[in-house]
């Protein structure tokens, strides 16, 4: 352990730029000073590791005289561009000037020029003159990133922070650099002069974009309440800015592009379903209450239903929905399981015969121990189906702690002790075929894409993706009922397909979308972004979400468990017999 994080355990903070614990040590912008007693010179307390016995000062007078004149060479030449920066507010720079650095600039030659607002991508802004040099970017690029696209050109005082020949820095986690940005140097586009920092509300959250569940802070800007919008609306909160939180065990410090920016759908308020809504023979959307609904319900008491519900839902949902589908069968209603196919059937009763040997089925993911991964993905297929998995695994294949190995399934190896298998999720009894192959305590994880899939599978119920083909060759009941939670990634065009065949479909969703299009009757859900909820990651990790704390005012639903639902229809299909 560094010196640097001893002191952070003993609840010292010690001013760095260059050091982050997720990137190697350089030591190299000399602001973590300290005093380590018998030692002749001051030391870098990010690449001093601790010792037994060792007395460190963090607050000696030679200590302030380090830091402060390390801080009056970083700022020779930089821009006071703090009234206009996107950093200010939460810039490193500008908080260690005040604690530590000079009262004022003994600079008297003219400060040296660099390239200012120089686009390196379509998401990111690159200005030279702001730039300290502490090489976070350029080292997020080539040791987790892997493709090394930020390079320092020049030398000495010239040297600055550009992209590799001219190359546009196009990486899937682009994003991160800006996080770890001290200063304002690297800006997102998506919110670049949107905000000021103390103008935003925080919030706990996970990342709907895919099933790795990372821990995501939503930034919220409240516009006043006596500000009228310009559309006269009442004034709501916007999310205008995603960034990762810390967690060891599903994101480290990172997220992915995809998840980064695609919030855009949670501010869309004119698609947001607030009331239930009914078709009406033109086509159009009416508001009724869900007294409406249950009469529509009970004219057809013998109908043939089927419950659907989507990976998107949060546990609570699906609790719900259990609850609902169960109730009708009570009232005498007959109805199959959920998302019910015959390959569905095939693949859970596949599943079920691993969960008594497979140690990943019923726990976690513990990748202590494994050596090799076998799969018929490769690095980069798995990074566009879970990108910060796909980005973990790669930087450990990388630095040589795994190998990465192309499974061969008509030759499989006899011991798969230090070893796992990674594979997309089977749509196909072919591909189911292969997997029953694998001896039952072999450590599998099957990589799906959408957001609480593992959840879903844990309570009995079989991903959607998993039915791709099934829904593209079957005939689903005239009768519908199906749970759905609008996300960034909520395009079902094989469940779409089904949902037109069906005669009377109820949708349970939170946004309007191509799905509710097919809906007859469609059943408000707060979203997910403002709701408190449980979900399950790929790696079977379960985690609960805050979520944004100002709910929308006026949506039909109450407050079930945690998850925000309409009313239950316990009472649609009659009295209980």
């Amino acid at each position: 352990i560094k010196v640097i994080e001893a002191a952070k355990q003993a609840g010292i903070n010690v001013p760095h730029f260059c050091y982050h614990p997720g990137l190697k040590v350089v030591g190299q912008c000399r602001m973590c000073f300290v005093e380590i007693e018998g030692a002749r010179k001051l030391a870098t307390a990010c690449s001093t590791p601790v010792n037994e016995g060792m007395v460190v000062r963090t607050k000696s007078q030679e200590v302030i005289d380090g830091q402060n004149s390390t801080l009056e060479f970083t700022l020779l030449n930089h821009p006071l561009d703090c009234p206009i920066c996107d950093r200010g507010g939460e810039c490193k720079l500008q908080d260690y000037t005040f604690e530590h650095g000079p009262p004022r600039s003994r600079m008297s030659d003219a400060k040296s020029l660099k390239i200012k607002h120089h686009p390196i991508s379509d998401q990111i802004v690159l200005d030279q003159e702001r730039c300290i040099l502490c090489t976070r970017c350029v080292r997020f690029s080539s040791e987790v990133d892997g493709g090394a696209e930020l390079v320092v050109n020049q030398r000495g005082h010239e040297s600055v922070i550009d992209v590799f020949e001219g190359k546009s820095f196009d990486s899937d986690f682009s994003g991160n650099v800006v996080d770890l940005c001290p200063v304002g140097a690297l800006t997102a586009q998506d919110f670049r002069f949107q905000a000021r920092p103390w103008e935003l509300k925080k919030h706990d959250a996970l990342c709907t974009g895919c099933s790795v569940g990372c821990n995501v802070e939503l930034h919220t800007k409240h516009r006043h309440p006596g500000i009228a919008r310009p559309d006269k609306k009442d004034p709501q909160p916007q999310i205008v800015r995603v960034v990762p939180r810390e967690n060891l065990n599903i994101n480290d410090w990172w997220m992915c592009d995809r998840g980064r920016w695609g919030y855009h759908f949670h501010n869309q308020d004119d698609k947001r379903i607030t009331s239930t809504l009914s078709k009406s023979s033109d086509g159009q959307w009416t508001s009724c209450s869900l007294k409406t609904v249950q009469e529509s319900l009970r004219h057809n008491p013998a109908a043939n239903w089927s419950f659907w519900i989507s990976e998107d839902c949060p546990n609570e949902i699906i609790s719900w929905a259990k609850e609902i589908r169960q109730s009708w069968i009570d009232r005498g209603q007959s109805i199959g399981p959920f998302n019910h196919t015959p390959f569905g059937d095939a693949f859970m009763s596949f599943w079920a015969e691993r969960l008594n040997s497979n140690p990943w089925a019923l726990g976690q993911c513990d990748w202590n121990g494994i050596n090799e991964i076998y799969s018929d993905l490769n690095c980069s297929e798995l990074k566009k189906i879970n990108p910060i998995l796909g980005l973990k695994v790669e930087q450990k294949v990388r630095d040589g702690k795994l190998s990465w190995k192309e499974i061969d399934w008509k030759q499989l190896p006899t011991n798969f002790d230090s070893a796992c298998v990674i594979v997309g999720a089977p749509t196909k009894q072919s591909a189911l075929d292969q997997l029953k192959k694998l001896p039952s305590d072999t450590r599998l994880l099957i990589a799906f894409k959408h957001f609480n899939a593992r959840g879903l599978l844990n309570e009995g119920i079989v991903p959607l993706e998993v039915l791709q083909e099934d829904l593209e060759n079957i005939q689903l009941s005239q009768y519908i009922f199906a749970f759905s939670q609008s996300t960034q990634d909520s395009a079902r065009k094989y469940w779409k397909n089904c949902f037109s065949q069906s005669e009377f479909l109820v949708l349970a969703d939170s946004y309007l979308s191509e799905i509710s299009q097919e809906a007859d009757v469609v059943l408000p859900l707060a979203p997910l972004y403002e709701s408190e909820f449980h979900a399950t990651s790929v790696e079977n990790y379960t985690q609960f979400s805050d979520g944004v704390t100002l709910h929308h005012p006026n949506v039909e639903s109450i407050k079930r468990g945690s998850q925000i639902v309409p009313p239950s229809l316990k009472l649609a299909m009659g009295p209980q017999k």
